[in-house]
């Protein structure tokens, strides 16, 4: 092990890095296997990545972790093997300045000890290593993987893949870490210089930069964020999740907390989970900013059930225990004697979350840096209202401003309420709520809104309108309506969720969502309600995350919408799919969507083989040319309502809950994680040891002509003519052909396998050019086709019917007649895109497959009768 590659690629003269020992040969410093020493290092240099780092012989073996380590089982981390480092490199924490090599800002992301599970130098030689680590972000199992591809000579490339442990995180999410461990620095605050977190707390908040030796101001009004288009990335600037619930500021002094809302209405009573709140920082006066929410299942802001809160003092056990609020702090404004609002922003959050202890409903909300984008994809595909961005140095001020924006992910409004229209149809107190916005002193109209209420929500409103009833129009311009109107004084602000704005301004397709009593009617402005257009904004659209219900508005939009994400409501059951438009087929341009559509379109008839049997995931997240992976375990962020069972495992000597597709809600949840394909057991639930169907998968292998499996299958159906038994044939989507023979399920795998494989042996003795037993692909001859029998087994699955394979046509695994199984037939002919006209053309011909259970029997008593004969007539000839 040398340090010659490290030293040549860097002049120490210029870099503040660790030249290491002198020696050429560092002398090994090899101790025990339980005391050796790893770090993470994230480096951002002229691309973020992260860097692991073993001790190994006296060095530290590195490896560039692009994506940076992942506690998900699921996630295989390419892992490029860089030189290696000196020992001193693991504590190295600072600039790499412009001009050198790996310019950029380096903090310390992880560190610990690590142990290897065997021998290092023989793990590391073959290229298998495993270990665990034991550090303050990474713990447990993981195993580096040297794989045989090489992006450029010489350049080794491994994946890190972590094992499945007590420390495994399904829902992991790296950008959740983003600080130092050793400083608590941010990379941007490692490249702007700022000091580590312990010097500059331990001064209490007169050292933060800009802060202002002052008395506790009487009041503070809020800071807001400018709406704009899109979201976009950038270096200066931080991102957080943008919460759906009221702004709230805390006045804290010794041990009362007062709470305030951004129109400066003290609404402390209503809020008793806070009355502790004093208890939870480690300063005696402050002034903090936050955003009160309740949280629904999936941890997003649920603003109809924190409705029930807001004007409600000294609330009920029972109200708070059905709407229990969180209270998630983003700003320090002031604290023991400073005014930290002149202070960059960064500097205030890492006060605030270094003072904070969160604990019952008090949170940190926390941030990521420059990845906009990325965090606003994030929140969009959750479900989340949006996010806000903020300059990294920006001081608080009160009002607007352009250094904090908001980007929605669904588009709402808070609107004046000044009048109503008369009811119509079945309702009984209106039809719909007049809605306006300021522009100056002018109330403008701007729509009506008469869905998003039941008549319960109804009467309750009514109610309030009455009482404000005025004769005179509030509106600038009285609005051109058809139906019969009545004003009432604007007093009330209502939550309205939209579709977009026309060209008159107006809101298309509003809907209720309910009353504001936290703002001011003054704060309701058309500028402020309509996004800036952002230089910085232009390369990503922001997009409603619209709401369906039903299938045929599913299936309207899954054939010809635009929708990147979107939520509906599927037979009663919540459905969320994600990134519809990513392509999935590069060389046809398929998406996703088109995907989702066909599987929608399929849905009745792929369903019956899916129905109650274990399911093997074969995932292809990025689409077919992406990475995959297998999946048995379903993941626990699954909708409760996805079905799954639980298998004894002997390998892992524990449980394996296996995901079920049993209906429609359920295939297009498991097609929207990425599974392009489909594969089932051929055992159900009812029975898992017993197979209700028999298979012959008939793969060619290389050069082999594909005329040639038919003509096998054109065999193995003749054959089992003679036995009296029915088959079914599909094309395997991929490069072969499967027959099935559906079973009473009586028989256990070993019979089931035993029988595929005397059908096999015979077909081989008739056609020995043609047809090969050899397992082994490397020994497989690569004219002939391969008769697989040895999947009929317990736990081995197969393409479902149906089943769109993971090949460049898309080609979907399709029944095929007899008649069809002609020289000229291809495999590759049916496609997603092709299969839905040939369903209604030529129907199902597999319908009947579950009336046709066959016994074994009969077939091998003819069977051994054919062997007896054959074996007397060789012992009378002889």
């Amino acid at each position: 092990m040398s340090l010659k590659d490290y030293r040549r690629k860097r002049k120490f003269k210029k870099t503040p890095e660790p030249a290491g020992q002198p020696s050429e040969h560092p002398a090994p410093r090899k101790s025990s296997p339980r005391a050796r020493r790893f770090v993470v290092q994230k480096h951002a240099a002229r691309r973020l990545h992260y860097d692991l780092r073993l001790e190994v012989n006296g060095v530290l073996k590195s490896w560039a972790v692009p994506k940076g380590p992942s506690l998900n089982p699921g996630d295989k981390r390419l892992a490029v093997m860089t030189e290696d480092h000196p020992l001193e490199y693991g504590r190295f924490e600072g600039v790499i300045p412009e001009g050198n090599y790996g310019a950029g800002a380096v903090l310390i992301w992880d560190s610990g000890t690590y142990e290897p599970e065997g021998d290092l130098d023989e793990q590391l030689a073959r290229g298998d290593l495993k270990f665990s680590l034991a550090g303050q972000r990474l713990r447990g199992g993981f195993v580096l993987v040297k794989t045989k591809r090489r992006s450029k000579p010489g350049v080794e490339e491994w994946l890190l893949i972590k094992h499945r442990d007590d420390h495994a995180d399904p829902d992991w999410d790296i950008d959740a870490h983003s600080e130092s461990i050793a400083s608590g620095r941010t990379l941007s605050e490692v490249r702007q210089g700022y000091p580590a977190a312990e010097t500059a707390g331990a001064k209490g908040p007169a050292a933060l930069e800009g802060a202002v030796a002052a008395s506790m101001p009487a009041a503070v009004k809020p800071m807001l964020a400018s709406l704009v288009e899109d979201a976009f990335s950038a270096p200066d600037w931080i991102f957080e999740l943008k919460w759906d619930g009221i702004r709230a500021l805390v006045s804290v002094r010794g041990d009362e907390s007062r709470l305030y809302t951004r129109t400066g209405r003290d609404v402390t009573s209503h809020y008793p989970e806070l009355s502790q709140l004093s208890t939870n920082l480690a300063v005696n006066e402050a002034i903090l900013d936050g955003e009160i929410v309740v949280l629904d299942e999936e941890g997003r802001g649920d603003f109809e059930r924190l409705q029930s809160r807001m004007n409600v003092a000294e609330p009920s056990k029972n109200l708070q225990r059905s709407a229990p609020i969180t209270y998630y702090l983003f700003d320090i404004l002031y604290a023991d004697g400073c005014d930290l609002r002149p202070a960059p922003l960064i500097e205030r959050k890492r006060f605030l979350k270094r003072i904070l202890r969160p604990a019952g409903a008090l949170r940190f909300s926390d941030h990521v840096e420059e990845k906009g984008k990325e965090l606003f994809d994030l929140a969009a595909g959750r479900g989340a209202e949006g996010i806000v961005g903020k300059r990294i140095d920006s001081a608080y001020v009160e009002g607007r401003s352009a250094s904090w924006v908001k980007v929605k992910t669904v588009r709402e409004v808070d609107a004046v309420i000044a009048g109503f229209t008369a009811p119509q149809g079945g309702r009984k107190y209106f039809g719909a709520l007049l809605a306006g916005l300021y522009e100056g002193r002018r109330l403008r109209f701007i729509g009506g809104v008469g869905s998003g209420f039941g008549e319960a929500k109804q009467a309750s409103l009514f109610d309030q309108l009455e009482g404000l009833e005025v004769k005179r129009c509030p509106f600038a311009e009285t609005p051109q309506l058809r139906q019969a109107m009545r004003w009432v004084k604007p007093e009330l602000v209502a939550r309205v969720k939209f579709h977009n704005w026309t060209q008159q301004q107006r809101l298309r397709q509003p809907v209720f969502i309910g009353l504001r009593a936290d703002l001011d009617l003054k704060q309701c402005l058309l500028e402020d309600a309509k996004p800036r257009s952002d230089s910085r904004s232009q390369s990503v659209r922001v997009t409603a995350t619209p709401q369906l219900r039903g299938r045929k508005n599913l299936e309207r939009e899954l054939e010809g919408g635009r929708e990147e994400n979107l939520v509906v409501d599927l037979d009663g059951r919540r459905l969320r799919l994600t990134h519809l438009n990513k392509v999935y087929f590069p060389q046809k341009g398929y998406t996703k969507r088109r995907l989702l559509a066909y599987y929608y379109r399929v849905a009745d008839y792929i369903l019956p083989f899916l129905r109650n049997r274990p399911l093997v995931l074969h995932r292809y997240p990025n689409g077919m040319e992406g990475e995959s992976f297998y999946q048995k375990e379903a993941g626990s962020d699954a909708p409760e309502w996805v079905e799954t069972f639980a298998i004894a495992s002997e390998e892992r000597k524990s449980d394996i809950r296996y995901y079920l597709a049993n209906d429609l809600a359920a295939l297009l949840f498991l097609s929207n994680l990425g599974c392009i394909e489909h594969h089932p057991w051929s055992s159900s639930i009812e029975d898992l040891d017993r197979p209700d169907y028999v298979f012959f998968d008939l793969d060619p292998a290389e050069k082999a002509d594909f005329a040639t499996v038919v003509e096998i299958a054109r065999a193995v159906c003749d054959l089992m003519d003679r036995l009296s038994l029915e088959v079914f044939i599909k094309t395997s989507g991929a490069s072969g052909l499967h027959i099935y023979l559906p079973l009473e399920s009586d028989y256990a795998y070993a019979e089931v396998r035993a029988f595929a494989e005397i059908v096999a042996r015979l077909i081989a003795a008739r056609m020995p050019e043609q047809v090969t037993l050899e397992r082994h692909v490397p020994k497989r001859p690569k004219r002939k086709v391969y008769f697989d029998y040895s999947q009929n087994a317990y736990g081995r699955p197969l393409a479902a019917v149906y089943a769109v394979r993971p090949v460049p046509a898309a080609s979907v695994s399709a029944p095929i007649s007899r008649r069809e199984l002609r020289r000229t037939l291809s495999p590759k002919r049916f496609t997603l895109a092709n299969m839905p006209a040939r369903l209604k053309k030529s129907g199902d011909l597999w319908a009947d497959f579950w009336r046709r259970r066959q016994r074994l029997e009969p077939a091998l008593e003819q069977l051994g009768q054919e062997l007896r004969r054959k074996t007397g007539n060789r012992a009378s000839s002889g």
